[in-house]
């Protein structure tokens, strides 16, 4: 049987792209840490740029061969610029401002200036910034007032930058912003409430393809035409398009459905006006977070592709040739697909008749009433779907014997908008009764052993453990709580000021919703938390302050309740590096089988 290093040293492949037609870049991340690797895709041969123990959030490739990435630091997401000049030389920093968070937009018309958003005039918005590379030197292009303006797509052009203001779940408009000028206006225009997002230019910057949810109860592929400032709805599903990729003939239009948690790919043959039939990749997931990418001269698709017994890695569809392959070998640590799980659709009711779905991991061999661990995913507008990435501990749990049991309860995404605002402010013990529901049914139809359930989540997950440990007390035989909040008041007074407006419109504001905010929140029913509970956390997290689990662990401790504390002076908003997380996970299992009453 695997060990737990095993799992936490798996490698996964990301952000891939193409530098010609048989050469692509991306990142790698393994037991090293995480690289930056080209390779050849006809021979195989591969090339390390830079290695870091740090993340890299993002990569683009400039027209004229330059990539360019982000970088954190300690976890504080004030992500650092960096580029590899495409003729070779030392790797320059393009920013070094460590209070500052810089999101790559891309390569100006000029060549010499790269776009991107900034919150270094003020942390509580970000301006849309050109840095001349050759000087270093910042010039604000257009000044925001308002919290997120993340770069979204920046014309073939070169002039025209797309940008998206996160508003809300949503509410997550385009705006255009003309680089020369500093002009910006909403596009499409209007007042509308809209998530406009994903979008993919033809490559006469004349009109955009883009994902919109406009009057819409899933999100769909819309058309905007630049000219006449008119937009149309192209293709829409019972589910929500995720991503968008152009050829770069605008023939071919790539995008992914998210089909109750599993992903389909399509191709879209725009001249001819009809599906394109392609061979499919394995079942599994394709991340709406990472871009997909056409070669620049052929009709060949870079994507990241992962499943619940695979790691993620990149695969090239290839239209013309009929194929489809893997491109690169994730690291697998020795482990192969027999140490993963495949898990299985469910759904129960909850307790107003809300049909509510989960995965179910079930050990080998395994009968039912089993120890459990009911493992709530975070967002809260986010969704659970199987994965091997940043699921190790689950598939370890399921190793050594416990069923592991992830729900999309009411406020997740990928089921609608109705079903993604049910869990609004007031509305936020909804979803807790859920979960109540949720162990009801798996105690009913035989999966878990009653006295032996517990509960773990990360961010919002954590939110959920800490208020489900002090709302239902009497389901939990132990409770692992990542970086949760304990008080949703301190907590929006508290995160990063440019996450603020965006986390009130789903939570609610302070300056309405002060009553509210304490009264859902688990601090709230403090007094009804039994334990044992451990918690856990990043020194440095700019989006939950490390401060909620300070603070619940102060109350909790003068309740008298065993909590185990684990902070990390190196991380932010979870753990990344392999040696935190070889002596973080040890310990959680160690917790889990002494509360479960396993053996470890």
């Amino acid at each position: 049987m695997a060990d737990l290093k095993a799992y936490f040293s798996l490698g996964s492949c990301s952000f891939g792209n193409w530098l010609d037609s048989r050469h692509i870049v991306y990142t790698r991340t393994g037991p090293e840490g995480k690289s930056i690797i080209t390779q050849d895709l006809e021979t195989g041969a591969q090339t390390t740029l830079f290695n870091t123990k740090e993340s890299l959030r993002a990569l683009y490739v400039a027209k004229n061969g330059d990539v360019f990435f982000g970088m954190d630091n300690g976890g504080a997401e004030n992500l650092q610029i960096h580029r590899i000049p495409r003729e070779g030389g030392p790797i320059v920093a393009v920013t070094d401002d460590a209070s500052t968070y810089h999101q790559l937009g891309g390569l100006a018309a000029d060549g010499t200036t790269l776009v991107v958003a900034s919150n270094r005039r003020v942390k509580s918005t970000f301006d849309i910034v050109g840095i001349d590379l050759a000087t270093g030197s910042q010039r604000v292009i257009l000044e925001n007032s308002d919290n997120y303006n993340m770069p979204a797509g920046l014309s073939p052009c070169g002039r025209y930058l797309l940008v998206n203001k996160l508003m809300g779940a949503n509410n997550n408009p385009l705006w255009m912003v003309d680089i020369e000028t500093g002009a910006a206006a909403k596009t499409p225009p209007g007042s509308a409430h809209a998530a406009d997002t994903h979008p993919v230019w033809k490559h006469d910057s004349s009109a955009f393809y883009y994902v919109s949810d406009f009057d819409s109860e899933f999100a769909y592929i819309a058309y905007y035409d630049l000219q006449s400032e008119t937009g149309q709805k192209l293709l829409s599903y019972p589910w929500d398009v995720e991503n968008l990729a152009l050829s770069h003939d605008d023939r071919y239009l790539a995008f992914t459905v998210n089909e109750g948690g599993y992903t389909s790919l399509y191709v879209y043959d725009l001249t001819a006006g009809d599906y394109v039939s392609i061979p499919s990749p394995p079942k599994g997931t394709i991340s709406g977070y990472v871009p997909m990418h056409w070669a620049p001269d052929e009709h060949k698709l870079l994507f990241a592709a992962a499943g619940a017994t695979r790691a993620q890695n990149l695969w090239v569809l290839d239209v013309d040739g009929d194929s489809v392959r893997r491109a690169t070998n994730s690291h697998m640590a020795g482990l192969t697909t027999a140490d993963f799980c495949e898990p299985t659709l469910h759904s129960f009711k909850s307790f107003d008749g809300l049909e509510v779905p989960y995965f179910l991991y079930m050990p080998k061999g395994s009968k039912g009433n089993m120890p459990v661990m009911v493992d709530i995913h975070g967002g809260p507008e986010g969704q659970s779907v199987p994965g091997v990435s940043h699921k190790e501990l689950l598939h370890y749990m399921v190793s050594q014997g416990i069923a592991v049991v992830e729900p999309n309860i009411r406020g997740s995404s990928g089921y609608g908008k109705t079903y993604l605002h049910l869990d609004d402010v007031e509305k936020r013990l909804d979803s807790v009764t859920d979960i109540e529901y949720l162990v009801k049914h798996l105690v009913e139809t035989g999966v878990a052993d009653a006295k032996r359930i517990g509960v773990m989540g990360g961010s919002y997950g954590g939110f959920m453990t800490l208020s489900c440990a002090a709302r239902l007390p009497q389901l939990w035989c132990c409770a692992v709580c990542t970086v949760g909040m304990f008080n949703l008041v301190t907590f929006l007074e508290n995160t990063s000021d440019y996450r603020r407006p965006h986390r009130e419109s789903e939570y609610g504001t302070l300056a309405h919703h002060r009553d509210v905010l304490y009264h859902v929140s688990p601090i709230a029913c403090v007094d009804n938390i039994r334990g044992p509970l451990m918690i856990i956390h990043g020194q440095n997290d700019p989006r939950v302050p490390v401060s909620e689990s300070h603070q619940a662990a102060e109350y909790l401790a003068a309740h008298g309740v065993d909590v185990e504390m684990l902070i990390y002076p190196d991380e932010g908003h979870g753990l990344q590096k392999l040696d935190n997380q070889l002596d973080c996970y040890p310990k959680v299992m160690d917790f889990v089988f002494r509360s479960m009453k396993l053996e470890g």
